[in-house]
């Protein structure tokens, strides 16, 4: 057993993967019980764990294999240039107050799992998969040389060679892509609701699955949005985008309080249908200023930055009335803890919160 709180990460990995046996469950059990502190540590393991879709044939000996091995073999790969992900240093800013363990083993998880190939028949591409946890960004450099900057939470799929004629990408979640000009393969980002077409630009995509709108911020070059029709391929008219702008597709009809109504149920306002929104002369920090590590909030509700919150301190918050999601909050962050932004939260909206593990409960209060 290690001293401190980093346990033995092989124990965990075994028991992860119900290979433990009772004698190391027992002691497992013995040091969970310890401290709070043991028991976060083992949670965000765990939760990097379930977050990636192993494969079934997936090696055993090779990922419980000695811990200082597993390190070597990344720095090996990141040496030569053949590992894809960057995100080491991130998200050590991100959990500078946790144990660097949490990381490096999470890490060598997730590089055993990214660094193989989706399964496919002899007809079909590979793909590399490069999945982010909660807490957690990854950089990514393309086959022509493009690079991505991923967010938490999001997951991007590529070839490991692009076409001739074409370079392809497919992404669930955030991403800021900075994309090579290349007159003779047009470049694609693919989301489940739009396509981007790509003239050599940097910009940004927002499209979570558990949202209600699907984000793009053109920061400079050239993009083009179409929307994808039933079977995921692009349709409709080709609308263009120049520098400064934002399009936002709503998936669905949604209900959104306007800026200057900070109190309002959302059950009482008017329903917006489902459409394409494009918005002119924006601030595109607002939108890009994760890609530096900051936090930018402009009056969004509660239960929007939530959902952000969520993401970037991997924590789950609880709203216990529903008027507490539409109130509206501004603010900036960059290296603050979540117990620090919460705090902040507390001085500007009539809130009290509690903490929990990874839970946060936020409850109204009188003015």
């Amino acid at each position: 057993m290690r001293k401190g709180n980093t346990f033995n990460n092989n124990v965990i990995v075994r028991f992860l993967m119900n290979e433990a046996t009772k004698e190391e469950v027992l002691l497992l059990e013995q040091w969970l019980d310890s401290s709070a502190e043991n028991r976060e540590y083992f949670h965000k393991i765990r939760d990097t764990w379930n977050s990636i879709e192993l494969e079934k044939e997936l090696d055993a000996t090779r990922i419980s294999a000695d811990f200082d091995r597993i390190l070597h073999q990344i720095d090996s790969r990141k040496t030569k240039g053949r590992f894809p992900l960057n995100a080491g240093r991130n998200l050590r800013q991100t959990w500078r107050l946790k144990s660097a363990a949490i990381f490096i083993l999470g890490f060598a998880v997730s590089w055993y799992i990214f660094d193989k190939p989706m399964a496919s028949t002899p007809e079909e591409t590979a793909y590399n998969i490069v999945e982010t946890p909660r807490g957690s960004r990854a950089t990514v450099k393309l086959p022509d040389g493009s690079e991505v900057l991923l967010n938490a939470d999001s997951k991007l799929t590529y070839p490991p060679e692009f076409k001739t004629d074409e370079r392809k990408v497919l992404l669930e979640g955030e991403a800021f892509f900075k994309v090579e000009k290349d007159a003779k393969r047009q470049f694609f980002v693919k989301t489940p609701d739009i396509t981007v077409k790509v003239f050599g630009t940097s910009f940004n995509v927002k499209s979570y699955p558990d949202e209600h709108t699907t984000e793009t911020t053109l920061v400079e070059g050239s993009i083009s949005i179409f929307k994808n029709s039933v079977d995921g391929e692009m349709s409709g008219t080709e609308l263009k985008m120049e520098p400064n702008q934002r399009m936002v597709l709503y998936r669905e009809p949604v209900r959104e309080t306007p800026p200057e109504v900070t109190h309002k149920r959302v059950e009482d306002l008017p329903e917006r249908k489902a459409k394409l929104v494009l918005s002119k002369h924006i601030d595109t920090e607002r939108f890009t200023s994760w890609t530096a590590g900051r936090l930018k909030i402009e009056s969004e509700t509660m239960v929007k930055m939530a959902a952000t919150l969520e993401r970037r301190y991997d924590v789950k918050i609880h709203f216990e009335n529903e008027e507490i999601k539409q109130f509206r909050f501004s603010g900036t962050f960059k290296n603050e803890t979540i117990e620090q932004v919460m705090a902040a939260i507390k001085l500007a909206a009539p809130i009290s919160y509690r903490m929990e593990d990874r839970n946060i409960w936020i409850n109204a209060v009188d003015n």
